[in-house]
């Protein structure tokens, strides 16, 4: 049986990758710095390691014997950070001989520096995988659904039935659940012949504004209609959940209004497919799945 390590795997984006590799027979090892939060997983048969992406001798434990890593920088690390957490993983899997990281970069790997740190880093650890001669697959997601369970979103579907957000309605995304990146994941673990492969990966429709809204409207029994947020707000309604992060993320989406083609998702997902043939879920179904986080009494989920 082999065993994979997943970093993150208490995160809303790592906890996926844990049970559907467990599902799929291998053994795993989580590392985070409180895997008591993930109980329940380690009754499922996961092995829990305390540690922190910072600390390389704790990094290097956990890899030791493993035969592949699932590597997850957290975005909304300091940049810095972020670019150490991934080479300490990359350098320890390097010298533990790991067969395989499968790598995702929480988005889009811009092919140009753009100037922003939280993106340009991405480019960077990908430079540090290419050069340090470890096998690898990177999965680079479009926007996740479960960023819409966020109050910034989440709140208004359920008070008045209105889906906002801070795109104009001629933006187009390729929305993608979690689950289904996990799927992915695990897929390319289980082709390690394909190393090295880099693909963007997304869900199956590529849907405006309006379009989300009618899907939501088909799954929750009631008609919703889409409001495009003006990015100021959803920055400033981002910086209450996530202190700093709103005046960045307020820039990005202005540029979705300034050219909403280039901010539109374009992935070639029967590429995608052609190489990790995977069931990904519709805008429909993941909003059923959710509904309850979308009625006036809905509890919130975990966003990130």
């Amino acid at each position: 049986m082999q065993t994979i390590l997943v970093t993150g795997a208490t995160g809303s984006q790592g906890r996926p990758v844990v049970e559907k590799l467990l599902e799929a027979g291998y053994g795993v090892r989580m590392l985070a710095r409180h895997p008591e939060r993930a109980g329940d997983l380690t009754e499922k048969g996961a092995r829990g390691y305390a540690g922190d992406l910072g600390d390389p001798e704790a990094v290097r434990a956990a890899v030791r014997g493993v035969d592949g890593v699932f590597l997850l920088v957290p975005f909304f690390s300091e940049p810095g950070a972020a670019l150490e957490y991934g080479r300490n993983v990359i350098g320890a899997a390097r010298d533990s001989g790991v067969r395989l990281i499968v790598w995702n970069p929480t988005g889009e790997i811009p092919p140009v520096p753009t100037g922003n740190p939280a993106l340009d880093l991405r480019r960077e650890l990908l430079a540090d995988l290419e050069a340090s001669g470890v096998p690898y697959v990177v999965l680079q997601p479009t926007a996740y659904l479960e960023n819409l369970l966020g109050p910034w979103t989440r709140e208004e579907v359920a008070d008045s039935d209105t889906f906002a957000y801070p795109t104009p309605n001629e933006v187009r995304i390729q929305w993608i659940a979690t689950a289904d990146v996990a799927t992915f994941a695990v897929s390319a673990f289980g082709h390690p012949e394909l190393a090295p492969l880099n693909l963007k990966v997304s869900g199956p429709e590529r849907l405006s504004g309006e379009e989300v809204a009618e899907r939501f409207s088909r799954a929750l029994g009631r008609k919703v209609t889409f409001r495009p947020m003006p990015p100021r707000e959803f920055g400033e309604r981002l910086d209450r959940v996530f202190p700093g992060m709103g005046e960045g993320v307020t820039r990005a989406y202005e540029m979705a209004y300034a050219n909403p083609e280039m901010a539109s998702t374009h992935v070639d997902l029967d590429a995608a497919l052609a190489k990790l043939p995977v069931r990904l879920t519709t805008v429909e179904e993941w909003v059923r799945e959710h509904a309850a986080a979308f009625s006036p009494a809905g509890e919130p989920e975990r966003v990130g």
